[in-house]
């Protein structure tokens, strides 16, 4: 009595996956409206005991609203790339928790949330499954960031602030301003846009920054380690050779941080998590193994890394 349903999982899931959508909206909402320079908070510095935070004085519903361009959008990326999981694992019988999304503090993480989850309970029966489980969410979370920037693109202004190489785009968040880098795919799309972003920078709207942020969040998805989309689906398509794609990975990571040091960081990351899993790939049946359309669209999922990969994400 009172333990969990072994057909749907824990019953509490449902009620924290809606507090947590809900939370992750205003987090959300108030990073959006932060974006747009203004802060529904009042958020102040301050110091109590020698720990420093940021501490609300007030609220304003009208600047929270104000915050819906970027929130809305960005939280239905994030939304549909969990459900896309949940969709895929339900078909293959797979006992699988509701979206659980991780909200946090706007002013640290400029986005609201640190990203979402979903909780499998019952193994995954065979790599077929496993592709599908995997594939489904990094495809939804494309299908909705591109139309997301490329509307948002045709909305953002240009600015008098200089273009640098590999950094066309800007955002200020709490006066801040923020350089964002150009993969080459959102470099396709500038070029059959009406959109200049040659001589000055483009200063992005909110809208846009939320398909940006949704690409970058893909690409860190299928980075090819065991615990990600991307390990899943390459064990999926090529098992046995996991190690040998992480430190694949690796070594690009090294190459690209005399770019962007940054990647020297995501070397370590993923050098520390190639060598651990939490899903152990390795009991899984190796029939039925992924074929025709299933196989075609892993590997092309694969292959989007190199689009997806901004050489200099950010910079100040």
């Amino acid at each position: 009595m009172g333990g969990p349903d072994p057909v749907k999982g824990p019953g509490w899931e449902p009620i924290l996956s809606a507090g947590l959508l809900i939370l992750t909206l205003l987090s959300t909402l108030v990073a959006g409206a932060l974006l747009v320079g203004v802060d529904p908070l009042g958020l102040e510095f301050r110091t109590i005991l020698g720990i420093p935070f940021w501490w609300p004085t007030g609220f304003s519903l009208v600047d929270l609203l104000k915050g819906v361009p970027f929130a809305v959008p960005f939280v239905a990326i994030l939304y549909g790339h969990e459900w896309g999981h949940r969709w895929a694992a339900d078909r293959h019988g797979v006992v699988a928790g509701p979206p659980l999304l991780i909200p946090f503090p706007p002013h640290i993480s400029v986005v609201g949330t640190l990203g979402g989850l979903v909780r499998l309970h019952s193994p995954i029966p065979h790599r077929r499954a496993l592709l599908d489980v995997g594939a489904s969410g990094p495809l939804i979370s494309l299908v909705l960031s591109l139309p997301c920037l490329m509307l948002g693109l045709l909305l953002s202004e240009v600015t008098e602030v200089p273009a640098r190489d590999g950094l066309p785009f800007i955002i200020v968040f709490q006066d801040i301003v923020i350089r964002l880098g150009e993969p080459l795919l959102v470099g396709g799309l500038l070029a059959i846009l009406p959109v200049s972003v040659e001589e000055a920078a483009l200063h992005l709207h909110p809208l846009a920054f939320a398909g940006w942020v949704g690409l970058m969040l893909t690409f860190l998805n299928l980075l090819p380690l065991g615990q990600l989309d991307g390990g899943q689906i390459l064990y999926a398509l090529h098992p046995g050779r996991q190690r040998w794609w992480s430190r694949a990975t690796v070594s690009v990571f090294l190459v690209l941080g005399f770019m962007w040091p940054g990647w020297w960081a995501w070397a370590v990351i993923t050098f520390v998590l190639g060598r651990n899993r939490t899903i152990p790939l390795e009991a899984m049946p190796p029939h039925p193994a992924p074929t025709g359309w299933r196989k075609v669209t892993g590997w092309l999922l694969m292959g989007s890394l190199i689009l997806l990969l901004p050489p200099i994400p950010v910079s100040f």
